[in-house]
């Protein structure tokens, strides 16, 4: 008998399933593509239990022929080409009519459609086998039903993250997909709860407006440009509104969501020729190029493709957004000049100004008690050289300021008990003084030890911080006046997800609207911070984590990010400071790097020295 097997129909198309259908957002993706080529201007998505339990998709599309319908679910059947050769000529967003035979044999699907002239249809598919077909009264347009997906492939459950998170990806699919079709109408509802909603209006930075918010459209550079085969357009983001992740760089080509290092690349370089901090940028990349100079079928999701000259891609792009900021940043500087008004001026007769008398009270009536006004001026004068004596004794470097500078103090504990129960890590040095406001200078046993003072307190910050988390004992400060911060749909449903674990680190805050949060207390040891960053900068890093991520793991991150405000180089400490700051470095567990791993300290012996000056060899 041989070895070679034919698989069954079922085996086959479970196995395209696995190409096509990754997880709920592929299903979405795909039947969305379907609605925007049968040429709809709305488009209805519903989706319960992450996609798992209902995805329904709504369209004023052209419907299905009523003898087309079990056709559709056959595999490989489309209407978008008919022949190879059209493989490299594609204007639509399917092409390869595996979508609903593969959604088909992992669910159950129910479909009903009416095209122009032609009475409305249903038909039910359960894991690749159709159940019924009858009429169905029902306007022009499709909808689509997708229930208990993977039910007969179980195995691939357990593959999938929590609803929440499957949700969430999804609404990022639908939204990115919503800003490249700007004249469709789109709307998404999550659980029950409407979550976006577009208005077709034609104009992408309306629907980035509703896709993020506000501030992002406020910051934003247009760009444009032109070449022989292909048109390059769309949205840079300043700095202002750079992430620390990759999850607002979005880039599509001929209207198609694509992943390209190619292009990714060029923008970031042309964003970063103007940005003072490693972050990525925010930008929308519109490429409308000739279907003949690009390959649209290398990837099972159709997620990447391959251009002819990619070189040309990389220059064009990089240009175009560098000349877009460099114009943009220029704007921002300019200064209105003011028009000149005419001026009349009345002509009037001299004459003598009278003297001007003011009437002033004088109590003549009270006695002035002269020993009583000496005594006081002897006492200031007294307290004053006290002050003065006190300084040159102490020998400290006090530094009287007009505004108040946050010592970064409050939340160190003082040399006692806890200190004393730890071992040091390193003895004590003696401070010879700070570098550039930034280096501390020490010498321990004839050798120079130079600490970071940023690193330095970053790491007891965040020693402290994650003990504090561990034994659920964060202390918060209540925040004077709250600060509103409004989030995009992917940041808003991941602190939905982790609402608890923000909480246990300090951070309490509040639904203000729809996708607005309103934060009412921060972790203490923050101080005087912009809340909103460091809550951007915390989600990124969840965001960052992937899937199955323990509560533990996830405060790691937190703490990473939230321990940025620390003490801030070119930031001048008095000498009771800095030892201060050494000393309670000396007994932490980890001393030597930050948490992001760079050194906290760096030794320079005697003999390295004499290298230096070459009196040794």
């Amino acid at each position: 008998m041989g070895k070679i097997n034919i698989l069954s129909k079922d085996t086959f198309n479970k196995i395209a399933a696995g190409e096509v259908v990754e997880r709920p957002a592929s299903v979405v993706k795909e039947l969305i593509e379907n609605s925007i080529d049968a040429k709809a201007t709305e488009i209805y998505v519903e989706i319960l239990e992450g996609g798992e339990k209902l995805i329904k998709i709504v369209d004023n599309g052209e419907g299905i022929l009523e003898e087309d319908m079990r056709s559709a679910f056959l595999p490989h059947a489309t209407s978008k080409i008919r022949t190879a050769d059209d493989l490299f000529s594609i204007v639509t967003m399917g092409f390869r009519g595996e979508a609903l035979s593969s959604i088909s044999s992992v669910s159950r699907v129910l479909m009903r459609s009416k095209a122009v002239d032609n009475d409305g249809r249903e038909i039910l598919v359960e894991g690749g086998e159709i159940r019924y077909e009858k009429f169905s009264p029902m306007d022009q347009g499709t909808l689509m039903e997708i229930r208990d997906l993977f039910y007969n492939v179980p195995a691939r459950k357990k593959f999938l993250k929590s609803p929440s998170r499957e949700g969430s990806i999804i609404s990022e699919i639908v939204s990115k997909i919503s800003m490249a079709h700007p004249q469709i109408s789109f709307r998404l509802m999550v659980e029950g709860k409407e979550v976006l909603r577009t208005y077709g209006t034609g104009n992408q930075k309306d629907v980035i407006r509703q896709v993020y918010n506000k501030k992002v459209y406020e910051n934003l550079f247009y760009f444009e440009n032109h070449y022989d085969s292909f048109s390059v357009f769309g949205y840079i983001g300043n700095e202002e509104i750079s992430r620390g992740s990759r999850s607002h760089e979005t880039i599509f080509v001929n209207k198609r969501l694509v992943q390209s290092k190619v292009i990714t690349t060029a923008a970031e370089k042309a964003f970063k020729s103007f940005a003072t901090v490693s972050r990525f940028p925010f930008f929308v990349i519109n490429i409308e190029v000739f279907p003949e100079i690009i390959d649209v079928n290398i990837h099972p999701q159709k997620a990447e493709i391959k251009f002819e000259d990619e070189s040309h891609i990389f220059k064009s792009v990089f240009g175009t957004i560098h000349s877009a900021m460099g114009e943009g940043l220029k704007d921002t500087f300019a200064i209105e000049e003011e028009e000149e008004k005419e001026s009349f001026v009345q002509l009037r007769h001299p004459s003598a100004s009278a003297p001007v008398y003011i009437d002033i009270p004088v109590d003549t009536m009270k006695p002035v008690n002269a020993e009583e006004f000496q005594k006081k001026e002897h006492s200031e004068t007294v307290s004053h050289q006290e002050a003065k004596s006190y300084e040159s004794d102490a020998g400290l470097d006090i530094r009287i300021r007009e505004e108040e500078r946050p010592m970064k103090k409050a939340y160190w504990p003082e040399d006692s008990d806890e200190s004393s129960a730890k071992t040091a890590k390193f003895p004590m040095p003696r401070i010879i003084g700070q570098f550039r406001d930034t280096y501390i200078l020490t010498e321990i046993h004839d050798e120079l030890y130079i600490f970071d003072q940023h690193a330095a307190h970053e790491k007891i910050n965040f020693e402290k911080y994650m003990t504090e988390i561990r034994e659920g004992a964060v202390a918060s400060q209540g925040l004077l006046i709250p600060e509103i911060v409004d989030l995009d749909l992917e940041d808003h449903q991941l602190y939905l997800e982790n609402r608890e674990v923000l909480k246990e680190a300090g951070f309490v805050m509040e639904d203000f609207g729809d996708r607005s949060i309103s934060i009412r207390e921060v972790p203490l040891f923050l101080g005087k911070v912009q809340a909103s960053f460091y809550l951007h900068e915390i989600l990124d890093n969840i965001r960052n984590l992937g899937k199955g991520n323990k509560e533990d793991v996830k405060h790691l991150r937190i703490a990473t990010a939230a321990c940025k405000a620390s003490i801030k180089a070119y930031e001048p400490l008095t000498m009771e400071e800095m030892r201060h700051l050494i000393n309670e470095l000396r007994f932490i567990s980890e001393p030597f790097t930050c948490p992001h791993g760079r050194p906290t300290l760096v030794k320079l012996t005697e003999k390295d020295m004499q290298k230096m000056f070459r009196r040794i060899v």
